[in-house]
């Protein structure tokens, strides 16, 4: 089982994906929950400064940690370059899409090993 981090300012929305990491049999945490393992994927809002920001940290803390940008902004080309993440997503977008890039995230993942 992975543990994702949940990064999103608006609570319906981290309940949302909390409930899809959980329908694909993974851990969902959020970040101002209680302390975790490290994460092996982290789902982020980029737009939002202070979830930036988190992402940031725990990515330059493990380079190779796979970040899913959500977001109803369209990526900035330094924010692309910065994070590196492996699928931004523009919202609206359908629960297959969010689905897809939450499992090619992980298969990008190599903490699942450690």
């Amino acid at each position: 089982m992975a543990l994702f981090l949940i990064i999103e300012p608006h609570e319906d929305i981290r309940r949302l994906y909390g409930a899809v990491v959980r329908g694909l049999g993974h851990e969902a945490a959020f970040l101002n929950g209680p302390p975790m393992a490290d994460p092996h994927v982290v789902l982020v809002e980029p737009a939002h400064r202070e979830s930036f920001a988190a992402a940031l940290r725990l990515q330059r803390d493990n380079p190779r940690l796979p970040v899913v940008c959500a977001s109803i902004h369209k990526p900035a080309q330094d924010l692309v370059q910065v994070l590196q993440a492996t699928t931004h997503l523009l919202k609206p977008f359908s629960l297959v899409e969010l689905t897809d890039a939450l499992q090619l995230a992980l298969s990008q993942s190599d903490l699942l090993s450690k």
